[in-house]
């Protein structure tokens, strides 16, 4: 019996929540996409240097001899200078050094000539290595912090590194500072990213949670033409850091006004603080609801997996044969598509002088890539395969009738394009069965 005599009922907050989220709500959906913008500012992260580091091709003038000697032979030999001198492999495989046999004529700062990696492309790739290598370390621990500080607090935490990381770009002279750079804005943006999504899908009904995440994709696809639009007004790299910190740093302000997710406060034993928020939640929803006589719990009372360490339930996983073969296919799948869409997107840059275009075309590709992990789309794992994959054969298509093909429509963006948009088309269940 509860204090005011009533019978007492027992409810799990997945319970509650599906109650009061029954029918959708506009207020629930802006708190929640609120929440999500930092999903946008992820793209800053993972493809900024792509803008602030990017290698011209052609804009260099010769200053000596030895460069003038070179492109003379190169015109004799194929007939078009522009085509087969003005590459920056000329510069390397020639050992022409800046200053003395040549001159850049470009008007943009690249960290690429400052810290003359022009023929070290390598060390260009290992700073995006090294994004990865500060995600795998920030996920790592992140798991066990988002059990004991919750899921806004690491999210916002994430976010601060990041936005630090970030900001002292604005002051980097060297590559050894970029590295550090580049280590702390991907423990920052895996942690912030991955606690705002477990937080958001806290807060949603089951039945929606698709929709959600569906919805959290679209937003990280919006930073592809924000950071286009960023690096191609600002020239200097030192200032495109800056604005980039200014944006990031906006987006985890929502953070600071939510409260923590229910599923957190019980876990850690503040009951009353979880009800008083569902009930907030509840108000939010103009569903009001009272919660004096509900016995409010995390999961089912009964559960297998009530109470259970996390060392437990992976051995419960172990046990269980067909669950186990599950999450092995999922995580090979989830390896594979992320291991496409980041080595497709990291070569953008390959495609002309400057990636302003391609990036474009990288946010365009990924838009249509998301739309079969929609429910709405109402598609069997076999459908959302032959979708992707007609959809990158249209795109295929595309490059190859002669009246589309032009300067930005070329061949090559296209065909780049179009695996980005079949990489979703391997996954054997719908993407529901992660999120339910």
């Amino acid at each position: 019996m509860g204090e005011s005599g009533k019978l007492e009922t027992t409810q799990t907050v997945d319970e509650v929540i599906k109650r009061i989220g029954k029918s959708p709500n506009f207020l629930m959906f802006v708190v929640a996409t609120g929440a999500m913008s930092c999903s946008c500012v992820g793209t800053f992260f993972a493809y900024m240097t792509q803008f602030t580091g990017f290698i011209p091709t052609d804009d260099y003038d010769c200053v000596s001899p030895k460069c003038f000697n070179l492109k003379r032979s190169f015109t004799l030999e194929s007939g078009n200078v522009n085509s087969t001198f003005f590459d920056t492999d000329t510069i390397c495989d020639n050992d022409m050094v800046h200053g003395v046999d040549y001159k850049w004529s470009i008007s943009r700062t690249t960290f690429a000539i400052d810290f003359d990696k022009i023929c070290k492309k390598s060390e260009l790739s290992l700073l995006n290595s090294l994004y990865f290598a500060g995600g795998t370390i920030s996920l790592f621990f992140g798991t066990m912090a988002f059990e004991s500080l919750g899921r806004r607090k690491c999210a916002f935490l994430g976010g601060l590194i990041g936005t630090l990381g970030t900001l002292i770009g604005m002051f980097c002279k060297s590559y050894n500072f970029m590295i550090v750079i580049r280590i702390l804005q991907g423990a920052g943006n895996f942690m912030a990213y991955a606690g705002v999504y477990i937080w958001v899908m806290e807060f949603v009904p089951e039945q929606y949670r698709i929709y959600y995440n569906t919805w959290s994709m679209l937003i990280w696809c919006l930073g592809y033409p924000s950071l286009v639009c960023v690096s191609y007004f600002i020239h200097n790299w030192h200032y495109i850091h800056l604005a980039v910190t200014l944006i990031v740093g906006t987006t985890y302000v929502p953070l600071l006004l939510l409260p923590d997710s229910p599923r957190f406060l019980m876990s850690v034993g503040k009951v009353e603080e979880a009800k008083r928020v569902l009930i907030m939640y509840s108000k939010l929803a103009k569903k009001p609801i009272d919660l004096d006589n509900v016995n409010l719990v995390v999961g089912e009372t009964g559960s297998k997996d009530e109470g259970l360490s996390t060392l437990q339930r992976i051995v419960m996983i172990k046990e269980n044969k067909a669950l186990l073969l599950e999450i092995l296919v999922q995580w090979y799948y989830w390896f594979v598509s992320c291991l496409l869409f980041y080595f497709l997107n990291y070569g953008w840059g390959s495609f002309g002088d400057t990636p302003y275009v391609n990036y474009l075309f990288a946010g365009l590709g990924e838009t249509i890539a998301t739309w079969p992990d929609a429910d709405n789309l109402h598609l069997r794992p076999e459908e959302r395969m032959i979708f992707c994959l007609g959809m990158s054969c249209a795109c295929f298509l595309l490059g190859m009738i002669p009246w589309q093909w032009s300067e930005i429509w070329s061949f090559e963006r296209l065909m780049n394009m179009a695996a980005i948009v079949a990489s979703p088309a391997p996954s054997p269940w719908p993407s529901s069965t992660l999120t339910s």
